[in-house]
């Protein structure tokens, strides 16, 4: 059952990075009639996104040993065992093996995936052009974070699955301790879902609050002062409107490219967490009952 699980894992890891190059590949198509520069840097950033394959970093490889090797004598005691029993060191082997690969996928796909989520952040810090009257044209950036949001909340439903299954196997139940450990990876999982939906759009944030700024200061130079407000409208009023309404629009662009449908998604991804934590102790405790 562990190797299964670990399977299970494992597969998601693998599969999750080549989604989310797809997902940011097709960011980058939306994006593709606002970049218009010639930069090498420019390219280099769009590129890494056609390369959907996963990826094993050496030294992801390294620390995945580490922690396989760490958390199998921390959990299990199994090298102690070892020690004690050496042929059962045979037969078990291959699920320490199991859990090394396991984590080197799983450490790799984090190191790829946060260096795509700095990638699309340049991208939209420094090649994007900004239109503030066609804000919605940058929406690509928050479908981007939102696909990151949606792999992490998967990954929280996973581990619960697993949870759940692993106590059936040992035998435990539900104790206060494992509700606030519950209430910890919850926590971290929604907080971390908000990181990931955040971070790929502050660039592209930061631009359009540098455009805003800019074009209201242009805006402003071209406004009558406060004592010559009531001449203007008497002279040219449609003007003076006109001014004052572009300001207007101006000031309520949103910095963030979201639209109302996509902040209503990420408040559902926000509720998964919390309804997977407690459909598994729910779950968990049904099977220790009926075990019992």
């Amino acid at each position: 059952m562990f190797v299964v699980l670990l399977s299970v894992q494992m597969g998601y890891f693998v599969s999750v990075v080549p989604l989310l190059r797809r997902a940011g590949r097709q960011c980058i198509e939306q994006l593709r009639p606002l970049l218009h520069s010639s930069e090498p840097t420019q390219d280099d950033l769009i590129v890494r996104f056609s390369t959907t394959r996963p990826l094993v970093l050496p030294l992801a490889a390294v620390a995945g040993a580490i922690l396989a090797v760490g958390l199998q004598e921390a959990q299990f005691s199994r090298f102690s065992a070892w020690l004690g029993d050496p042929d059962a060191a045979l037969g078990e082997m291959f699920t320490v093996l199991m859990a090394w690969t396991t984590w080197s996928i799983g450490l790799s796909a984090v190191v790829v995936v946060i260096s795509d989520v700095s990638a699309m952040r340049r991208l939209g810090l420094s090649y994007v052009t900004i239109d503030l009257l066609r804000i919605e044209q940058l929406a690509a950036f928050s479908r981007y974070g939102l696909h990151l949001a949606g792999a992490v909340v998967g990954l929280m439903v996973l581990w619960s699955v697993i949870l759940v299954l692993i106590t059936s196997l040992i035998g435990s139940t539900m104790t206060e301790r494992t509700g606030y450990v519950g209430i910890v990876m919850v926590v971290t999982y929604i907080c971390l879902s908000i990181t990931v939906f955040i971070y790929p759009q502050l660039g592209i944030r930061e631009r359009v609050r540098s455009e805003k700024a800019r074009l209201n200061e242009q805006l402003t130079s071209l406004l009558p002062t406060s004592h010559q407000t009531v001449e203007w409208a008497r002279v040219d009023p449609q003007r003076l409107a006109a001014l004052l309404s572009t300001k207007a629009d101006i000031q309520s662009v949103s910095e963030w490219p979201t639209g109302e449908l996509t902040r209503l998604r990420l408040a559902f991804y926000l509720l998964v967490p919390l309804l997977s934590w407690s459909a598994a102790a729910l779950v968990e405790e049904l099977v220790s009952r009926l075990l019992s």
